[in-house]
């Protein structure tokens, strides 16, 4: 008997069910349009007849472009027609603007989703319009009914006044990973957590006051991201009975959104900081090279050397500091030491390494880490940069610890799917707020405001790009953070660092070895004539690049010392044109663009040494060395 009344109880209740969806159907605001293929009509609702001021009797059978949209923008109709039967988008939203009967130009807005058989192919095209002439803000469209809201492609969904589901399409499994059935008859809330959950509670609530509102919100279960908007269902007498909605999932173009934006952020920042770290190393190189030369000549004035000391010691500073500037703009560009390697070493020696923090210093202030490593799975081996891998878990071991002021459990976990190693690290530390997420990756952002430089999470986001893969950060407050870093298996791995340097070496006497020194910056020049001159050797400085090609024509250079970065002559330039000489001189190249010089191997011209602003004469001279054999 009681399965009976079960039976009689859900008919009733899938009835009541049918019976508002009609009512809704029939009551609703916005025009109900079917068409076939052919873009004829098939369907055509009341709000159809009066925005559009044709009778469904009218209008059945017949192709939608003849009567509604203006001759100047049929073309736009037949597009539409195409793009949607061919799959090439899954719906259609926009304004347009159309003609009622009595001529008169509206605007409308439109909403159009293809129909698909049981075999997939469009079979028809749903469309939903508003004339929102004279009303901008009114309630906007979206109503399927029945076999029509499993056949488009985003989620659809029904509530009643109370927040109970009534009706969803079988997209809304894939979308949250929930039957649909676990929630017909219930509240919407448990698909939510924490924020989302009041996105969500605020997006139906709006849409009770008589908005339609929209709303990215994202799903507990699955974490997938979607678009959400909804339309208020009204009654015969105009009530509000419920709440239609469409969810669309725009996770992966989210992610490339904030690919594409965090990338445009450190090509932005690290053309600013290359250009100052440039013009930087070119004032150290000066100051370096003073130094050198007055140390050379006050070899016995103690008190004086004292001083140079203390100068050079601050310039070797400097040179750190512009190092650190430069080193996330070229993390990319760095790894250039790959080899085959088990990321799960490079876990426990970074745990080794770290070992002090969280377990010597931790116990001596009565603090407790627990580290857990039993979801560190076999992988298969991955090419990298192993030291710049294990720089990178480091950062993130100590950045764990300092969320974790009290002790807690950092675990750590690796596995692979198809063609990628996965690696995640976990804490159960203080977390982290929306903002500080979205900006962790942001060179000279930091939360450490005595001891931080902002640098580590963006070298760690160049350094793991320039691999070839992927970071993403997952952190709520209070809750912890979990960082989840992605590699390919395989990858081609090509390095830059300049190689073929001659092997030969061209015997030239001391007095006889002539040097062309080529920089825009006179006191570079002035600093490395005096320091090869005093070595014995023949100098020329010139301070443009056209200046050196000129003289290089004219007369016989066995070394030209070679700026890269000068006004309009440049040094890729000035190389090109030695290179083409018959009598072709060695070249080394003096900058303080480091890393950014290595697309010269890629373009084909030959150098024979490199050093970088600024450097000890010991180590110029060291180079002439290697290049000549000097008698």
């Amino acid at each position: 008997m009681r399965e009976i009344t079960e039976r009689k109880k859900t008919s009733h209740e899938l009835q009541w069910v049918n019976e508002q969806l009609q009512i809704s159907i029939d009551q609703m605001p916005v025009g109900y349009i079917l068409w076939d293929r052919a873009f004829r009509v098939l369907e055509w609702n009341h709000a159809a007849e009066k925005i559009f001021g044709y009778l469904k009797s009218e209008v059945l059978g017949k192709y939608a472009a003849d009567f509604i949209v203006p001759v100047d923008k049929r073309y736009k109709v037949d597009e539409v027609i195409r793009y949607l039967q061919e799959g090439k988008v899954s719906s259609y939203s926009g304004k347009d603007n159309n003609i009622r009967k009595d001529g008169k130009l509206i605007s409308c807005q439109w909403h159009n989703t293809p129909l698909k058989d049981m075999s997939g192919e469009t079979c028809g095209i749903l469309s939903m319009v508003e004339d929102i002439t004279e009303r901008h803000h009114k309630d906007q469209e979206l109503k399927k009914y029945g076999t029509l809201f499993d056949n488009i492609s985003d989620l659809a969904y029904i509530c009643d006044t109370e927040g109970n589901v009534l009706f969803l399409n079988k997209v809304f499994e894939e979308l949250s990973g929930h039957k649909p059935d676990e929630f017909i008859g219930k509240s919407f809330a448990p698909l939510f957590e924490g924020e989302d959950l009041e996105k969500a509670k605020d997006l139906y609530l709006r849409t009770l006051n008589g908005e339609s509102p929209q709303q990215e919100v994202r799903f507990k279960v699955t974490g997938k991201l979607c678009e959400y908007k909804n339309f208020p269902l009204r009654g015969e007498t105009g009530e509000i009975i419920g709440v239609l909605g469409t969810a669309r999932d725009i996770t992966e173009r989210k992610q490339m959104e904030e690919a594409l934006l965090q990338s445009e952020k450190l090509k932005s920042i690290g053309t600013i900081t290359t250009g100052i770290a440039h013009e930087f190393n070119n004032i150290l190189a000066i100051i370096s090279g003073n130094v050198q030369l007055m140390e050379e000549i006050y070899k016995d004035h103690t008190e004086l050397r004292k001083a140079l000391s203390t100068i050079k010691m601050a310039t070797a500073d400097g040179t750190e500091i512009s190092r650190k500037m430069l080193r996330f703009t070229k993390a990319r560009k760095i790894t250039t030491e790959f080899v085959s390697c088990d990321i799960r070493d490079l876990i426990r020696q970074s745990i080794d390494f770290t070992m002090p923090r969280w377990k010597s210093m931790a116990q001596s202030k009565g603090i407790n880490y627990h580290i857990d490593t039993k979801n560190i799975n076999e992988v298969p081996l991955i090419l990298c940069n192993p030291a710049e891998l294990r720089e990178i878990i480091i950062n993130i071991i100590n950045n764990a610890i300092d969320a974790m002021p009290d002790g807690g459990r950092l675990s750590f976990g690796t596995w692979s799917k198809e063609n990628t190693i996965f690696m995640n690290i976990s804490d159960t530390g203080e977390g982290m707020s929306y903002e500080v997420k979205k900006r962790i990756f942001d060179p000279f952002f930091t939360t450490k405001l005595a001891i931080g430089t902002g640098l580590g999470m963006s070298i760690t986001y160049g350094i793991i790009t320039g691999h070839g893969g992927k970071i993403d950060v997952e952190s709520e407050e209070g809750k912890g953070t979990t960082f989840t870093l992605q590699f390919p298996v395989t990858a081609t791995v090509k390095s830059d660092i300049l190689k073929g340097f001659p092997e030969q070496k061209q015997e030239i006497k001391y007095n006889n070895l002539r040097i062309l020194v080529v920089d825009d910056e006179k006191e570079v020049c002035n600093m490395l004539e005096r320091c090869l001159s005093s070595n014995g050797y023949y100098v020329k400085t010139v301070n443009s690049g056209a200046e050196a090609l000129e003289l290089a024509r004219k007369e016989v250079f066995h070394l030209v010392l070679c700026d890269m970065v000068m006004p309009n002559v440049n040094g890729y330039d000035v190389i090109k044109a030695l290179n083409e000489l018959k009598k072709k001189p060695k070249i080394g190249m003096i900058t303080g663009w480091g890393e950014k010089l290595k697309p010269i191997n890629k373009s084909g011209l030959s150098v024979d040494f490199i050093l970088k602003k600024p450097f000890e004469f010991s180590a110029l001279l060291k180079k002439i060395d290697q290049v000549f054999v000097v008698a």
